[in-house]
């Protein structure tokens, strides 16, 4: 008999075995990856073995799917349809759910059953790095300025679709993933923050967020700028950023010419609970 539990009821075993199902995805960037919360996460199970896992985030005006992952795909679907009623409980505007890769069977049938429609692709570029003035600089965290990187770094995402609040605890599983949090100074004032991670040769650009304030005063491409230039002088020649195909502000601080190749990294899908206004 499968039986459907929330993460909070589970013990630490059986937590243990959601967290080991979660690593058999494949890996996200770091952005988009988050740990189970207690209330916020369920499972499903048969017996002593669990078998899909699914957990959300609300947002003011929507909810984002996250930690999905199966063995077995009937009980998934059972378990989405619970998660996605426990969702619609918040009033949201919309749901999104990320899917990688973009065309797995499993989780494309799963969410168009439930009416969730494609509304963007997630793209996977290949920087290249060059050697120009750095002309903003680059504060990497500390105790004393965590509270300020979290202050910043979330007041400049706060119009994002797909980006949430971090608080201190989001903010030690970056960085206990690899994550190198900074934030960005002209001169003595602080503009945003920006996060990526290093392995060995191989460097992900996970963020960038400038105060909304400062909008289009050019600090994107300064900040980018300032990045691919400190690359550079390491002997990095190119790094990873990923992009979604509705953030046009971004698209465009990624010129096509500063970049060797683009993929399709994943798909995300949409349920709207708004209905459709018909114009005559």
């Amino acid at each position: 008999m499968l039986n459907i539990l929330s993460y909070d009821q589970l013990s630490h075993s059986k937590r243990r075995l959601v967290h080991r199902l979660l690593r058999t995805n494949p890996s996200p960037p770091s952005s988009f990856s988050y740990p189970p919360t207690e209330h916020q996460q369920w499972t499903i199970w048969n017996e002593d073995c669990v078998q899909a896992t699914l957990g959300f985030h609300v947002f003011e005006h929507s909810v984002q799917l996250l930690n999905a992952s199966y063995t077995d795909l009937q009980a998934f679907q059972r378990l989405a349809h619970y998660v996605h009623s426990q969702a619609l409980s918040f009033s949201p505007r919309h749901i999104d759910v990320q899917i990688i890769p973009p065309y797995d069977f499993g989780f494309v049938t799963t969410w168009n059953t439930l009416g969730y429609c494609l509304s963007s692709e997630q793209f996977r570029l290949i920087g290249l790095t060059h050697d120009r003035p750095a002309s903003v600089q680059f504060k990497p965290l500390s105790s004393r300025n965590r509270h300020l990187f979290l202050t910043i770094r979330n007041d400049a995402i706060r119009y994002s679709e797909f980006l949430f609040p971090y608080d201190a605890a989001h903010l030690d599983y970056l960085i206990d993933q690899g994550v190198l949090p900074y934030l960005v100074y002209d001169k003595k004032t602080i503009v945003g923050t920006i996060l990526m991670e290093q392995h060995k040769q191989v460097v992900r650009l996970l963020e960038i967020a400038c105060l909304p304030q400062l909008k289009n005063q050019g600090y994107g491409r300064r900040i980018l700028d300032t990045f691919q230039t400190k690359l550079f002088k390491k002997n990095i020649l190119s790094f990873e950023v990923y992009c979604c195909s509705t953030h046009q502000e971004a698209l465009r601080l990624y010129q096509p010419t500063a970049f060797c190749d683009i993929q399709i990294f994943s798909n995300w899908h949409r349920y709207s609970s708004e209905p459709v206004s018909l114009v005559t």
